[in-house]
Parts: C-alpha cells; structure tokens; sequence
C-alpha cells in the first residue's frame, strides 16, 4: 500500500511539475489592430473562419482570441502557443493560409509583441511583422 501512494505522489509532483515547465515555454503574440476602411461589415465572418481554422488544425495553440472596441474599430488579438515551435507552425501556416491576404487586408497591425522565449527560427519567420520579442522574466 505504501508503495502504490509512494508512486501516486511522484506521479501528481511530475506532473505538476512537468505542466510549471510547459507554461514556461509558452510563447503569446499579443496584437492591437485597427479595422481598415470599408472592412468592418466582414469582420464577424473573418474572425469565425480564422479561430475555426486555428482550432481545427493547430491542436498546440491553447488560445486564439479576439478583442473589439466598442466602436468596431480596433481589435486586440491574443495567441497563446505551448512552445515555440508551435508558434512557428502557426506563422508558417498562416503565411501559406487562403486567409492571409483578407486578415492584412481587413487589418492594419499597429503593435505587435512576441511574449516568451522565442528560438532564433521563430525570431526569423516573424521579421517581416515583427521584431518585438520579450522573454520571460519570472512569472506563472
């Protein structure tokens, strides 16, 4: 008996452990867009297709969400990646996506920041949007 809660109890602390670490390679694209001229009227559609499409095929993205002012017309949006290389795999699928071209066309990025510890790859396939990347400091 003492031996199966000997081994429940590392197997709680690995995994709570195990999850600390995980958190602390997350990587978070935190956004501020304003809505172009003449684009607002597509905008609920855009939205649902773009957090659709990241649901469905990016099982290592944790968060996708859209934020609107009261007056339509700026947007915050934050992506939350469970590493750095899911990161990556969003902005090369996004990069190649059919979604591309309407998401720079209906938005205008004016801040754009890159919060964890992004990998030089990371850093080299965002350059052309941003060049904003904070590391973690502390934190959970």
């Amino acid at each position: 008996m003492k031996k199966i809660i000997l081994v429940t109890f590392m197997l709680i602390t690995f995994n709570l452990f195990a999850g600390q670490a995980d958190k602390n390679d997350q990587i978070v694209f935190y956004l501020d867009m304003e809505v172009n001229e003449g684009k607002s009227d597509n905008l609920t559609t855009l939205v649902n297709d773009l957090v659709k499409t990241v649901k469905e095929t990016e099982p290592e993205t944790s968060g996708y969400q859209y934020f609107i002012s009261p007056d339509q017309q700026k947007v915050s949006l934050v992506e939350i990646y469970e590493s750095a290389d899911a990161a990556l795999f969003h902005v090369e699928s996004f990069l190649s996506s059919s979604h591309k071209d309407e998401f720079l066309n209906t938005f205008t990025i004016t801040n754009f920041q890159v919060l964890g510890n992004s990998t030089e790859q990371l850093k080299i396939a965002m350059q052309d949007f941003t060049n904003d990347h904070r590391s973690l400091i502390d934190g959970y």
